[in-house]
Order: C-alpha cells, then sequence, then structure tokens
C-alpha cells in the first residue's frame, strides 16, 4: 500500500491528573513520520509524565497512557510499526513462536562439530589440533614421508627452546604444532604405524527455547491469533497472507489521529 514519505508529522497531547496527592501531567508524543531516515513512515506513541513541572518519568508508558487516555489505547499496539508492516513482522513472530533458540536449533539437537584424530579405534581423541595442522593432515595421508623439523626462535634463543614442526607446514615458531622433539616424534610414529581415523565430533548442541506465544502476538500485531496458528508450521506463509488487511487496518488508525499515511 502506498504512503508519502513525511520527514516530520507529529502531534501532542496534554493530560492533567492528581495522584497520591499530587498533580501530574502526561504529556504524550505521537509521531507518524520517516524521522529516522530508513525510508518508510513509522508510528510511535511515547509520553512524559511531570510531576509539579519537574519531569520524572519518560519512554513508552504504554500503560500510563493506556490509564490516563484510554481513547489512545487502541493506538499502542501499533507502536514502531511503519507503513509496510510491523517492526521486524517475519523475524521477530516467528523466533517468539518458535521452540528453537537463536541460532535455529531445538533442545539437544547437535549444532557445531570439530574433526578429531583418534589412533588405533582408541575411543579417546588426540589432543586438540588446530584447525591449519588438521587440514595439513588430512590433505597429506602419505605419512611415511613426514620430516621433523625444528624451529628456533626468531629473537630470544636463550629463553625459548626451539619448537618444532613437519616439513611442509609452519616453518614458524608461533605456529610451529609441538613444543619438543620427543613430542613430534611420538607423533610422527603414531600416524606412520597406527590406524588413523579422522571423525566429526559433536562439540555443541542447541539450547531450544520456550515458545513465548503473547510476545508472538504482540510482535505480529495479532492479538486474537491462537496458539494452534502461532504453533502452525505455516506460520510464515499465514503472517504473508494477513499482512495487507493489517496495514490496511494501521492506515486507517493513522488517518483517524490525523496524520497522513
Amino acid at each position: 500500500m502506498q504512503s508519502r514519505l513525511t520527514k516530520n508529522q507529529k502531534k501532542s497531547l496534554v493530560k492533567l491528573y492528581t495522584e497520591n496527592g499530587k498533580k501530574c501531567k502526561l504529556k504524550v508524543e505521537l509521531r507518524y513520520d520517516d524521522e529516522c531516515g530508513n525510508g518508510h513512515n513509522t508510528f510511535a506513541i511515547t509520553a512524559d509524565i511531570y510531576e509539579s513541572n519537574k519531569r520524572v518519568a519518560g519512554g513508552c508508558l504504554h500503560d500510563e497512557i493506556a490509564k490516563h487516555m484510554p481513547e489512545l489505547a487502541t493506538y499502542i499496539k501499533y507502536h514502531l510499526m511503519s507503513s509496510d508492516g510491523p517492526m521486524h513482522y517475519l523475524a521477530n513472530t516467528i523466533y517468539h513462536a518458535s521452540n528453537r533458540d537463536y541460532n535455529g536449533k531445538l533442545k539437544g539437537e547437535p549444532y557445531a562439530f570439530k574433526t578429531k584424530i583418534y589412533f588405533n579405534n582408541v575411543p579417546i581423541p588426540y589432543k586438540t589440533i588446530k584447525k591449519d595442522f588438521l587440514t595439513f593432515l588430512t590433505d597429506n595421508t602419505n605419512y611415511a614421508d613426514l620430516q621433523i623439523i625444528e624451529i628456533p626462535h626468531p629473537k630470544d634463543t636463550k629463553t625459548y627452546s626451539a619448537n618444532y614442526s613437519f616439513y611442509g607446514f609452519a616453518n614458524d615458531w608461533y605456529n610451529a604444532p609441538f613444543n619438543a622433539k620427543e613430542e613430534a616424534e611420538n607423533f610422527s610414529l603414531a600416524l606412520k604405524t597406527c590406524k588413523v581415523e579422522f571423525k566429526q565430533i559433536c562439540v555443541s548442541w542447541g539450547k531450544g527455547k520456550q515458545r513465548e506465544l503473547d510476545a508472538a502476538r504482540a510482535s505480529a500485531i495479532w492479538p486474537e491469533a491462537t496458539d494452534d496458528q502461532l504453533c502452525d508450521d505455516n506460520l510464515k506463509e499465514l503472517l504473508i497472507t494477513r499482512l495487507p488487511k493489517l496495514i490496511k487496518e494501521f492506515k486507517i488508525a493513522m488517518e483517524e489521529l490525523g496524520f497522513i499515511f
């Protein structure tokens, strides 16, 4: 639905009342414009509260607005809705309605994997190996030709002992995989004489989450949505289908407030 882009379209309403023996003023600001410069008009309803001309609260005081200006209550649900729909309409609604975590995983679902090296069917993997060295080992399976090289520290050979690597891999001290020659020799011997296996081992599992259906209703501005609708596998399609009607209702609401849509 076509909307006329505006840079400044605001109106303020004031309500005076007494609470706990104090004279108060509620100043509500309604805005429907592209003040943020993101290419579409967005509606916002915020307020400030003053006690004896001193500002004591401000922001999204929607409960206070509904209490003291009930005529505006019906518009609060549209807070941060734009001419093309609610903020992050699909993403927010689907996330809140889902029982999947922020990675899209169910609780206990395998999430991340690392390659581990095993020798002679021993169920415990060899110690953690850096990814680049692991790639070298998987790309060069002719272990009989491995040659150990000594790499001295580039600046301080008195303080730091040499590290060790295989010819063809890292030739700098900092990236050499072994801190001692014996360690390099033992590892080389294992590669040459043992059964070697590389396995993908899960190291992270999905956390999942509880469905937040009320939050989903709020994100979609769909208060009448049933639990079954929000938990439907085709929720995305349902949301897309109802969006034109929602925008039409939003247009009517903005024009009721006196704004140019």
